[in-house]
């Protein structure tokens, strides 16, 4: 009877068993679709969220005419926040994940930008614009220099203009940098360096619109400040944004020399074959390495500092240049004449300091002349170089000047800060080869913070001329 009752509870006890396994069953699966839904809905509305704070945009590449060189484009569809970009694609990882950097940081900046604009004024239909376009440069063969123009704007009204350069060994991958082309030489960026500002200073398009102070910070003989940089057309091109050393109105300043000019300047691989006649380094300096610097005093002659800036000049074997006043020659014959009979020049600075572009021909000619008419009698010997007070001139002042019309390279502002201890400074912070120094012989600060600046300038090797001297080297 017993094993009958439990033959007739089996069945039962079987199916118990298998629907207590199905309902289980079941219901891992219902919670982990359930739980896996859910997951997905937060992942996917995380997702939303991220994609809504990024811009979309459309990124294609294609070939360009250039061996191993692609070209990406990346443009947004944001109205408010547009952008387009194109820039060049090698073949080598290295390099085309140093100028992606380049790009990502250009971008976060603008956005970063727009958004702090849009949350200030608050206001979504703020608009602004990138563009980043670039042209390539071929030289010899394997290398390429890729000029990159960016231009951003957060209005659509103001707009920043920079450069960004790449100077890039096709065959190696390399990015090479102003080190490489003037063969790690120290001596060379200066010379360099001195070049660059000359041409700056010299270009008519830059008249009235140079920031000079700042211009002379920014190319200083550092490496780091030269590394916007092209070679085109055989030509190695220096590049500076737009408002850095100019004023904005200017654009893009750049400064364009020849190789075959600089040509003793840069490393071997970089020289060329045709050599020009005329270089920035003379065949006699190339063997010497000659340093040269032309002291010049203003205003003068006066009894006391005059005086005292001559015996020191003594006492360091250095010859200067006075450009002397003729009203204050009229009053001190004595001390012109001393001037001159130790070896030093003699230049003329007008009759009576007035800014010369401002009065007529006729008055002009009347201010040389009786300065000339005054030197003459105390020394004997006319003027040989002329400087134009405030280094006021133009076309025409020069053109009634009949002896070379001379400024500076190097302003110790002496005139303003009458300080001393300020002289030294002002001279190390803005040296460079061939040099002309202005300073004013009227000042006593200016004799008592002379003999500094001639220790320093004699340890470094400089060789005191005079500005005639000077002029043929720069």
């Amino acid at each position: 009877m017993k094993n009958r009752y439990r033959k007739r509870l089996g069945p039962w006890i079987d199916i118990l068993l298998i629907g207590s396994i199905i309902i289980l069953a079941s219901a891992i699966v219902f919670f982990t679709v359930i739980g896996n839904d859910f997951k997905f809905q937060k992942t996917s509305a995380s997702q939303n969220e991220e994609h809504a704070e990024q811009q979309s945009s459309e990124i294609t590449e294609a070939e360009s005419k250039f061996p191993g060189i692609r070209i990406v484009t990346d443009i947004s569809d944001d109205d408010t926040m547009p952008y387009a970009i194109q820039y060049p694609q090698t073949e080598y990882d290295a390099f085309n994940e140093s100028l992606l950097q380049y790009i990502t940081v250009s971008k976060d900046r603008y956005t970063t930008a727009m958004r702090l604009k849009k949350n200030a004024e608050k206001d979504e239909t703020v608009s602004g614009e990138l563009n980043i376009s670039f042209e390539t440069y071929p030289y010899k063969d394997h290398y390429y220099s890729f000029v990159l123009t960016q231009h951003m704007s957060t209005d659509t009204e103001t707009y920043e203009t920079s450069i960004k350069t790449f100077f890039f060994n096709n065959e190696t991958g390399e990015i090479l940098d102003i080190r490489t082309l003037l063969n790690q030489d120290l001596k060379s960026l200066e010379t360099f360096s001195n070049h660059v500002r000359s041409q700056i200073l010299d270009n008519t398009e830059f008249k009235g619109q140079l920031l000079k102070d700042t211009m002379l910070a920014k190319t200083e003989p550092k490496w780091r400040l030269f590394q916007r940089f092209a070679i085109q057309d055989e030509s190695l091109v220096i590049y500076f944004d737009k408002g850095e050393i100019t004023n904005p109105a200017v654009g893009v300043p750049t400064v364009i020399m020849p190789l075959s000019y600089i040509n003793p300047l840069l490393a071997e691989q970089f020289q060329e074959q045709m050599v020009s006649a005329d270089t920035i380094v003379s065949d006699k300096e190339n063997q010497n390495g000659t340093k040269r610097v032309a002291l010049t005093f203003d205003d003068g002659p006066d009894p006391k500092a005059t005086k005292q800036i001559l015996q020191l000049l003594e006492k360091y074997d250095a010859k200067a240049t006075f450009f002397m006043l003729g009203n204050r020659v009229q009053y001190y014959p004595d001390i012109a004449k001393e001037v001159y009979d130790a070896g030093h020049e003699i230049g003329s600075h007008s009759w009576s300091h007035p800014m010369l572009t401002k009065l007529s021909s006729k008055q002009v000619l009347e201010e040389f002349n009786s300065t000339e008419k005054a030197i003459m009698q105390a020394t004997g010997k006319p003027a040989t170089v002329f400087r134009p007070p405030y280094g006021a001139t133009n076309q025409r002042v020069n053109g009634l000047i009949p002896i070379p019309v001379v400024n500076w390279s190097i302003d110790t502002l002496d005139w303003k800060h009458r300080d001393a201890k300020k002289l030294l400074p002002s001279v190390k912070n803005n040296m460079h080869n061939n040099a002309i120094i202005l300073m004013h012989d009227i000042h006593i600060s200016t004799a008592d913070g002379l003999e500094p600046v001639l220790q320093y300038l004699q340890n470094e090797g400089y060789q005191f001329v005079t500005v005639s001297e000077i002029l043929p080297y720069r």
